[in-house]
């Protein structure tokens, strides 16, 4: 796996409306090169979106962080902007297994938190078209991602507002 990320530093800061939400301060670039996925992931996630990091009790939070260092905090971020339905819900789970294993996770932590989301994270998907709520509305709003193949072709296009080809099931 490849990930390249900028600016160097990714910064976000606690939401003054919601505790349990993290605003992005600063304008992200994510290109993602994966095992799961052919081609290249790019990302752009503007200012101010929101996200929760890693979902799921705080009786976990010993064993599997929060946020994290800053390759565990770029795969919770990535799979919440997948669940608006960027990529379907098979490739985006496995995503998140492949990225928690290069952020170092050991196997059985990793497979434990696959199957957490596999199994119980299912109603939290949504395809983009389905209303998901203000916080969830607006923040589709502040992701732009391409899918290119392996010789830099778009396959798929998301521009804040509409995808422009079908992701992959």
């Amino acid at each position: 796996m490849n990930i390249a990320y900028r600016p160097q530093v990714p910064t976000w800061k606690r939401s003054l409306k919601n505790q349990e939400l993290y605003e992005i301060v600063n304008k992200l670039r994510i290109e993602i090169q994966c095992d799961c996925i052919p081609g290249t992931l790019v990302y752009e996630i503007m200012a101010g979106y929101m996200t929760d990091f890693r979902s799921g009790p705080s009786v976990v939070n010993p064993f599997i962080p929060k946020i994290g260092d800053i390759l565990l905090a770029l795969a919770w971020l990535i799979h919440d902007v997948n669940y608006h339905g960027f990529l379907s819900k098979k490739l985006a789970d496995r995503l998140l297994r492949e990225m928690l294993e290069h952020a170092g996770m050991g196997t059985v932590k990793r497979n434990a938190v696959y199957y957490a989301v596999k199994f119980f994270a299912g109603s939290h998907y949504n395809t983009l078209d389905e209303d998901q709520g203000d916080i969830y509305n607006h923040n589709k709003t502040l992701v732009k991602m391409q899918w290119l193949d392996n010789k830099g072709f778009m396959l798929k296009r998301f521009n804040g507002r509409a995808i422009t080809a079908n992701a992959f099931r």
